[in-house]
């Protein structure tokens, strides 16, 4: 029984990277039982968050000394490569849906019409620069952290924003069909799977001292904020609406660490 348990879970985790990430697992890893994949969703930006930070830390060793006193001395190269490789890891999935949602809340003149919208393949012209605008924010935002930090500046900010995320199917209505959705495993959530989904997202905090709980206490705010704007437009949340909510507590975050540091 224990045995059958522990492989249950072993596969949710890897139904949990199949579905959020594009790492090609062999085909005899996917599951025949359609689990619930969001349980381990702050698991996988932990993930994706540690490879990226990998990447940045190797260019960052030869171009500027790493190890040296002048830690805070960031390369901006290392910085965009880190940035590349969390594209290629999660198939930017997350800035689809932040494009995505920037088209249909922005576009629309109804609700049914904005959630047409986002159901669109194609980007339109909020959804583009949007997208640019973020990655810039983001970009520049990344090189004002302290580099020493850094790293785990960028496990926490991938885990704790799919946390926020994950944490609003709890309090609005998905408001597409969750048959035809992409993201019917994303709104199928319990408790259980919300407190797995916290342990991941808010562990990266205790390694970053008491600053990253005053951090954390603005971005569960600003989820709110999100959430409430989205339940305005929408009527609800979408998964194109978590994926944009992931990307912009994603990038507050970095914008919050990136002052302490100026400041």
């Amino acid at each position: 029984m224990i045995e059958q348990k522990l492989r249950k879970e072993i596969q949710r985790v890897l139904d949990a990277f199949i579905f959020y990430t594009r790492i090609p697992f062999p085909s005899k890893w996917y599951s025949v039982e359609k689990l619930n994949s969001s349980r381990y969703f702050s698991l996988v930006g932990c993930v994706v968050g540690f490879v990226s930070a990998s990447v940045f830390i190797i260019p960052e060793i030869f171009v500027t000394n790493y190890y040296s006193v002048k830690s805070f001395e960031t390369s901006p190269i290392s910085v965009l490569l880190g940035m590349v490789v969390t594209v290629l890891l999660t198939g930017a999935i997350h800035e689809d849906g932040f494009a995505d949602s920037c088209d249909g809340v922005l576009g629309g003149w109804n609700k049914e019409e904005r959630l047409k919208i986002m159901k669109d393949s194609r980007i339109g012209t909020y959804g583009s620069v949007g997208l640019v605008f973020l990655i810039l924010i983001k970009f520049y935002a990344l090189l004002q952290i302290e580099t020493g930090i850094l790293p785990l500046v960028w496990i926490a900010g991938h885990a704790l924003s799919r946390f926020i995320s994950i944490s609003q199917v709890f309090f609005a209505e998905y408001v597409q069909n969750p048959v035809k959705s992409k993201s019917k495993s994303m709104i199928e959530l319990s408790i259980k799977d919300l407190s797995v989904n916290a342990v991941f997202g808010l562990l990266p905090l205790f390694f970053l001292g008491n600053f990253s709980w005053l951090v954390l206490i603005l971005n569960l705010l600003i989820g709110f904020a999100v959430l409430f704007y989205f339940k305005k437009r929408l009527g609800g949340i979408t998964g194109d609406s978590l994926g944009a909510t992931q990307q912009i507590i994603e990038v507050v975050f970095y914008i919050c660490f990136g002052f302490n540091f100026i400041m």
